[in-house]
């Protein structure tokens, strides 16, 4: 089946500096996306993502042509972007505590093979249905909440605590990451970092994804709403459509 991949990226209307990073590409046989939204003093949150993104694409790229186990393909990598964004933090003083995000996401046009640390996420939306469903789980204050039952999904996408994030890729030696593998059914994929979902709700980015077919376009429209609802964040989509 032909398969699309595309990202796009956009600072949005409140920042001055885009902390989002991205790629999205085929590699090989496979087709790779991951998006990383960092934070740090400074420059040190562009400097994280970018990093991590870079560091964890070249593993990827070099483990590849002798594994096809994705699961440790993916887990080596970020533990090797983990590392990179650490040093680095480590090794120059205005860049100390940054650390960033990242969800990635492995597609072999079979089954995808995900990664998560942080609140950047990976939906899978059923474009006939136009229904939307978050495969990976937030590493966050308010996931925790609403785990323990102390709050609702609705109470949380209204918190003033929903950007507090209890994982993250780079301020540790090492990083706890969630995995997840599952057949491929039907549905386009998309990951994004948090500037997109906290400024389109989730019906909204299943209508939009629903309704263009050029996936280029549709992560340019899924911008461009999230900017007219008032784009206070950095902005992230990577879209993979077989």
């Amino acid at each position: 089946m032909p398969i699309s991949i595309i990202g796009k990226t956009d600072t949005g209307k409140k920042r001055s500096i885009n902390e989002d990073s991205f790629y999205a590409d085929k590699i090989n046989d496979i087709y790779l996306a991951v998006v990383c939204d960092g934070m740090g003093g400074a420059n040190g949150g562009n400097v994280a993502s970018s990093l991590a993104v870079k560091s964890f694409v070249e593993t990827v790229s070099e483990l590849l042509p002798d594994s096809s186990n994705y699961k440790d393909i993916l887990l080596a990598s970020v533990a090797k972007a983990n590392d990179d964004v650490f040093s680095k933090a480590g090794s120059d003083k205005e860049l100390e505590g940054m650390g960033t995000t990242m969800v990635a996401c492995i597609f072999d046009g079979k089954e995808y093979y995900a990664v998560n640390v942080g609140d950047s996420r990976f939906y899978i939306i059923d474009e006939k249905k136009c229904l939307i469903s978050q495969v990976t789980k937030d590493h966050s204050l308010v996931q925790e909440m609403i785990d323990s039952g102390a709050m609702t999904k609705e109470q949380a996408e209204r918190s003033p605590n929903k950007n507090i994030i209890t994982r993250v890729l780079g301020i540790d030696d090492t990083v706890e990451v969630d995995f997840y593998r599952n057949k491929y059914k039907s549905g386009i994929m998309l990951l994004c970092s948090d500037g997109l979902y906290n400024y389109v709700s989730e019906i909204d980015i299943a209508k939009y994804i629903s309704q263009y077919d050029d996936i280029e376009h549709c992560a340019g429209e899924l911008i461009a709403k999230a900017n007219e609802n008032g784009g206070g964040d950095n902005i992230t989509a990577a879209i993979i459509k077989p």
